[in-house]
């Protein structure tokens, strides 16, 4: 144990201690969700544009990125997400609530509130731009 805690830091990583209830909870939103985000991306545009050129042809770097973990083994993550159901759904109950909020949004040209929304979440930013 403490030949792998001297590696870890040799290398630069950051150690952070938890239990593994914490642990699977916290995994859940920063991991877990942007696996079935990037996956259920790439499956709406598959199954909505038939023409792999079109999608070929148009989609940017933004798409990329944010269909990049759509490339991830499913026979990696299908245990993980079994595994780690309970945290997982409450995730997706969460992240679903904001896109119908968003989608309200649109729907009733709201777009000071989109505005705001996308705003505030600016904030992750600062937070990611913390971490080395």
């Amino acid at each position: 144990q403490e030949k792998g805690l001297k590696l870890f830091l040799e290398l630069g990583m950051r150690i952070r201690y938890m239990d593994p209830i914490s642990h699977d909870k916290h995994i859940a939103y920063v991991s877990h969700l942007s696996h079935i985000s990037s996956f259920m991306l790439g499956k709406t545009v598959i199954n909505k544009e038939k023409n792999e050129r079109d999608i070929f042809d148009l989609a940017g770097s933004g798409f990329a990125s944010t269909v990049r973990l759509a490339k991830s083994s499913p026979s990696m993550w299908t245990p993980i997400f079994k595994q780690n159901k309970v945290n997982v759904i409450e995730t997706l109950d969460e992240y679903i609530n904001n896109l119908v909020k968003f989608k309200e949004f649109m729907q009733t040209d709201n777009f000071d509130a989109i505005f705001k929304d996308m705003e505030n979440t600016n904030h992750i930013k600062d937070i990611l731009n913390g971490i080395k």
